[in-house]
């Protein structure tokens, strides 16, 4: 089965505060907090704007190259994890443990006050190093820092650069090229980006107000948030993960939301979970007129109107290339230490925008009477980049059982739906690979159905059984042939994306075996009595329906067969034949 990636721990600094406690205490306040007027940053104005007032780390034992206020952030946030992450480096050692963080501005802050004293005096800044605006300067301070050997990157993708170094962090365990990694991103406000965004006339002056006729664009932030991965089980799994490049606009986004829905659809598919068992929805929420466009669009299209979303934006403000790991972030704190299932507020004037998709925004205080189970969040950037990541609360699969056996509706009128409702909800979505009958996964009817039933399936991975019968389709005195291992692979892919279909509320469609490469079996027939277990795993698949799967058939826990197979699942079947659809 696919490997599980947790987010083991978490440390952070915003404008809502330094480290868990705190910024949950201002996260789920009765009154916005966070982002506050200041002055300074552009010349004759007062923005309102997400600044850090915490105490930041020192930076004095750092080389000049790397002492920036993002690291200085970086280094706050790493403080509060400290601990575990050392233990993760004595026990996995220095080369075994990776860096992956996102970010936009790096050290550009510096760069400008060191032009300043250019013009100003006619020489730079004696504190100032142009290693401190690289990129790469985070990931690199952070590895040094630490005594690492291990991968260390930086993504720079604008504001979708820390939720893609989340899933780049749990690729490098999946692959096996890490066995922890420090995971995030920051970035830290300066006139540059400030500059730039008022360029675009997409800044407001007064506390941001996604969703609203009333909006004039962003706010823009600062912070860090870091997160300790690994496959050891922890508070909170990162259960998927969707990037999608729509390239629609260098700054705007697709209007119709394709890129956002890509990467919603393709999250939610990755965790093996519908639409309906997320509980919350971060959004990305900027607040400018495209994006809340988009945006609801595409949540409406995916989740109608009933789920809980908000935009916690107004109080962090748009910390850009540290926005998607702060917000996971924020999800995180929601589904930990957290009974009642408050949820993150959407503060706004409450001015719908008719010309939008009308969405469940959260009031403050809202709550659903019970603990979140999975919060999806979302990013999107420049240029089309996008990127979602669903989390989910690690829970005592038994208790959970029992929970749901229950029902009960709590009696302090928290709830935003009836629990029965909720319930029936997530609980039909997270229905096992195991309870479907195979008939209702494969689209082939009777004997030609090969398979005999689904035993365990995930996000990109399936496992179904086949018993070799004397008698059976193919069976000759001698049994099966070998030959017959490419369909039995073919019919559990099939298998596979029915389930995802099934998770999803939708029936099983009719795909196509393209073909198949580097088909070898050690065994000339499969006997009867045999029984076979056929597993496959996703390696890619495209928004088009192509994809590629990793293959095999074991006998009694030995592999004897294995290929790769490319499929191809159009949307209209009958139209990719040339029939009327």
């Amino acid at each position: 089965m696919t490997q599980a990636i947790y987010l083991n721990r978490l440390g952070l600094v915003c404008a809502l505060g330094a480290g868990v406690d705190e910024v949950r205490a201002a996260l789920f306040a009765e009154a916005p907090s966070g982002v506050a007027p200041l002055a300074g940053l552009l010349p004759g104005r007062t923005l309102h704007l997400g600044a850090v007032t915490a105490p930041l780390a020192d930076l004095a034992g750092l080389p000049l190259a790397h002492r920036s206020r993002n690291n200085a952030l970086l280094l706050t946030a790493l403080a509060q994890i400290r601990p575990a992450v050392d233990a993760a480096i004595a026990r996995h050692g220095a080369a075994r443990v990776g860096v992956v963080l996102g970010t936009s501005t790096s050290g550009i802050g510096e760069s400008e006050r060191a032009v300043a004293a250019l013009q100003r005096d006619g020489a730079l800044d004696a504190d100032f190093h142009i290693g401190q605006q690289e990129m790469g300067s985070p990931a690199l301070m952070l590895a040094e820092y630490l005594g690492l050997s291990g991968p260390a990157i930086v993504l720079s993708t604008a504001c979708s650069s820390s939720a893609k170094a989340l899933a780049s962090a749990a690729r490098l365990l999946r692959a096996g090229l890490c066995d922890a990694v420090i995971a995030g991103g920051a970035d830290s406000l300066c006139a540059f980006t400030v500059a730039g965004f008022s360029a675009l006339e997409s800044v407001s002056a007064e506390r941001c107000n996604p969703m609203s006729a009333n909006r004039h664009g962003i706010n823009i932030g600062e912070g860090a948030a870091l997160f300790l991965l690994g496959t050891e089980p922890g508070p909170v799994r990162l259960a998927g993960w969707g990037e999608s490049s729509d390239a629609h606009h260098i700054s705007a986004p697709a209007p119709d939301g394709r890129g956002a829905l890509a990467a919603m659809r393709a999250a939610l598919e990755q965790a093996g979970v519908a639409p309906a068992a997320i509980d919350y929805l971060n959004l990305h929420g900027t607040a400018t007129p495209q994006n809340d466009a988009m945006e609801s669009l595409a949540v409406r299209e995916l989740f109608g109107e009933a789920l809980p979303a908000s935009s916690t934006k107004p109080l962090t403000g748009h910390t850009l290339g540290a926005a998607g790991a702060l917000e996971a972030a924020l999800c995180w704190l929601a589904l930990t230490d957290n009974p009642q299932g408050r949820l993150p507020p959407h503060w706004w004037d409450g001015a719908a925008d008719p010309a939008l998709p009308a969405l469940n925004l959260v009031q403050p205080g809202q709550a659903l009477g019970r603990p979140l189970d999975y919060a999806l969040s979302n990013s999107f950037a420049f240029g089309g980049s996008n990127a979602a990541l669903v989390l989910e609360r690690v829970r005592d699969e038994a208790a959970g059982r029992a929970d749901e056996a229950a029902g009960a509706v709590p009696e302090d009128g928290t709830t935003t739906a009836p629990r029965s409702t909720v319930v029936s909800r997530a609980a039909t979505a997270r229905r096992a690979a195991a309870d479907y009958p195979i008939a209702e996964l494969v689209p082939h009817a009777g004997a030609m159905s090969l398979l005999d039933r689904a035993i365990e399936g995930d996000g990109e991975h399936f496992v179904a059984e086949v018993d070799i019968r004397p008698g059976g389709l193919f069976c000759g005195d001698d049994g099966v042939g070998a030959w017959v291992g490419i369909e039995y692979m073919a019919q559990a892919v099939a298998a596979w994306a029915g389930w995802q279909a099934r998770q999803r509320g939708e029936a099983p469609k009719v795909g196509f075996l393209l073909g198949s490469r580097r088909y070898a079996c050690s065994v000339p027939v499969f006997r009867s009595g045999q029984v076979l277990r056929v597993a496959v795993r996703q390696e890619f698949r495209a928004d088009n329906g192509l994809g590629q799967f990793d293959c095999r058939i074991e006998i009694a826990g030995e592999t004897v067969a294995t290929a790769a197979l490319t499929v191809f699942e159009p949307d209209d079947a009958l139209q990719f034949l040339g029939g009327e659809g």
